[in-house]
C-alpha cells in the first residue's frame, strides 16, 4: 500500500511540469521558426500597404469633417517632406492661416511619393496630381468643400524606395484616386499586369 502511494506521487510529481532541458528545446525551436518567418515579411511592401490606408483614411476623413464642420479642409501633399498636411481652412480662404488647426501623416522610412515602374493611371504619371496649390506653401492640394465635393479630380501615386527603376518591385506600386463631384477616395494596387482596386 506505502509503495503505491508513493508511486503515485512520484508519477504527479512528474506530470506537473516540464524540465529545463524541455523549456530549453521549445524556446530554441520558436526562436528558430520565428527567424524563419521574418524572412519571408516584406517590411517595404507592409508599409507601402500601411500608408496607402492611412492616406485614403485622410481623405475621407477630411471630407466628412468638411460636411460635419460647414468650412472647406484642404489635403496638401509634400513629396520633399514625404508627408500629408491636413488644414481645417475655417475661413475657407484657400490659405494656411497661422491660427488654423492642422494636423501631418508621415510616409514610413521604406515608403515614398511616386509610380516605380508600373504604367500610370488615367488622372496622370506625377507623384501628385492635383493641379491647385495652396497659397503660402506652394504645396499641391485638394480641397474638400462644404458639400462634400473635392476641388478637383486627380490621385497620388505611393511606392518602395526600392521600386523605383526596378521592375523586380512593380507590385509595390499604390494608388489613391479623388473624384470631383462625389470626393470618393479610391485605393488601387498594381498587380503586375493592371491596376486593381483595393490594397
Amino acid at each position: 500500500m506505502i509503495a503505491r502511494g508513493t508511486m503515485h506521487t512520484d508519477r504527479s510529481r512528474r506530470q506537473r511540469g516540464f524540465t529545463l532541458v524541455e523549456m530549453l528545446i521549445v524556446i530554441t525551436m520558436i526562436g528558430i521558426m520565428t527567424g524563419m518567418a521574418l524572412w519571408r515579411v516584406d517590411i517595404a511592401r507592409y508599409q507601402v500597404n500601411g500608408d496607402i490606408q492611412a492616406i485614403g483614411t485622410t481623405l475621407i476623413a477630411s471630407q466628412r469633417e468638411a460636411i460635419a464642420k460647414q468650412h472647406n479642409v484642404m489635403v496638401m501633399f509634400d513629396t520633399a517632406g514625404n508627408r500629408v498636411r491636413v488644414v481645417w481652412d475655417a475661413n475657407n480662404n484657400g490659405a494656411f492661416d497661422a491660427n488654423e488647426h492642422s494636423r501631418v501623416v508621415e510616409l514610413g522610412e521604406r515608403v515614398q511619393f511616386g509610380l516605380g515602374t508600373a504604367p500610370p493611371m488615367s488622372f496622370g504619371n506625377s507623384a501628385i496630381n492635383f493641379t491647385q496649390t495652396e497659397s503660402t506653401t506652394g504645396l499641391p492640394e485638394v480641397t474638400f468643400y462644404r458639400n462634400g465635393s473635392a476641388s478637383e479630380a486627380g490621385g497620388a501615386y505611393l511606392t518602395s524606395r526600392r521600386s523605383i527603376g526596378d521592375p523586380k518591385y512593380v507590385i509595390d506600386n499604390r494608388a489613391m484616386r479623388v473624384e470631383r463631384a462625389t470626393g470618393r477616395a479610391e485605393w488601387w494596387h498594381y498587380d503586375g499586369t493592371t491596376w486593381v482596386r483595393g490594397f
